[in-house]
């Protein structure tokens, strides 16, 4: 693995155990047994890093969509992409992607565009989850499907957060309710 791309693994790391502003280029270097110098020479600031994180989430989100169009509509999809965040619940993570939304006032205006449209496609990719599953026959909800991915989003990633007290199962019990919640017996 090139420098660059551990040290985006790492950034994804840090940014799911501390959000962006829980980490520095000390913890890079550390982290990755390197001089400070060399994280500026791939990343001259920790804007350049972050845009370039939210490029790999979104390369990331755009790989699950793509893994998920291969699923059924309807259960199986959905069930895919909430499994997606289950490795941050083993872990006791949070969302990469809410994890930058939560920081993001205080970003540089590319910063926050980037994590805007990082955003823009999670919620993007659950809403077409949503309407094929509704097309199917498999879901069932009244609300319009960008407004039930709103919902899901917030309930999944919200329970990534309580997932790190105990009994750790708040991530596995939301995923749960929200299957019961949309599908049909």
């Amino acid at each position: 693995m090139s420098t660059q791309d551990s040290l985006i693994a790492l950034t994804d790391t840090l940014i799911q155990k501390n959000g962006y502003q829980g980490f520095s280029y000390a913890d890079l270097a550390e982290g990755l047994g390197i001089r400070k110098a060399s994280i500026h020479y791939h990343f001259q600031t920790k804007t350049d890093l972050g845009i370039a994180y939210c490029e790999f989430k979104e390369a990331g989100l755009l790989s699950l969509e793509a893994e998920l169009q291969q699923l059924p509509a309807g259960k199986a999809r959905l069930q895919g992409y909430m499994d997606a965040f289950l490795k941050c619940a083993d872990q006791g993570q949070m969302c990469g992607i809410h994890a930058m939304l939560s920081d993001s006032a205080a970003f540089e205006t590319s910063l926050q565009d980037a994590t805007t449209r990082l955003a823009q496609t999670d919620l993007r990719i659950l809403t077409d989850v949503l309407i094929s599953g509704r097309e199917s026959g498999e879901l069932v909800f009244t609300s319009a499907p960008a407004d039930v991915a709103i919902i899901i989003g917030s309930a999944i990633k919200g329970a990534l957060m309580l997932n790190r007290i105990a009994p750790h199962d708040a991530c596995s019990r939301t995923m749960a309710a929200l299957m019961q919640l949309l599908c049909r017996p």
